[in-house]
């Protein structure tokens, strides 16, 4: 549980292991290498994806055939290697994009 908490809040295992106590480095990122992986992660995504669309309240908003696209500006340090100033906001950062169905 601990080591899905560390992977989810994309927190180092070093790291974490410094603030929760009972738990070192070592045994969270070994329990990272072992049990999560790209394929597992896509996988776990489509699950969720595929149960959300069985739910009634998905199934009343719409048959799939609409999307909507949004871009969100991030901001981010300075410094930061993958920040860029964009010239639709005039300052650094990074833009998130969001994609929803009406499913």
């Amino acid at each position: 549980m601990i080591a899905t908490f560390v992977k989810g809040t994309n927190m180092d295992p070093y790291e974490a292991a410094r603030h929760i106590p009972g738990v070192s480095g070592h045994e969270l990122s070994y329990v990272a290498n072992k049990h999560f992986s790209i394929v597992l992660l896509d996988e776990a995504i489509a699950d969720l994806v595929n149960a959300h669309a069985r739910l009634d309240i998905s199934q009343a908003w719409g048959d799939g055939t609409a999307v909507a696209a949004d871009g969100t500006h991030m901001d981010t340090y300075l410094d930061n290697l993958l920040s860029e100033t964009s010239v639709r906001y005039g300052k650094p950062g990074g833009i998130a994009y969001h994609h929803v169905s009406d499913t």
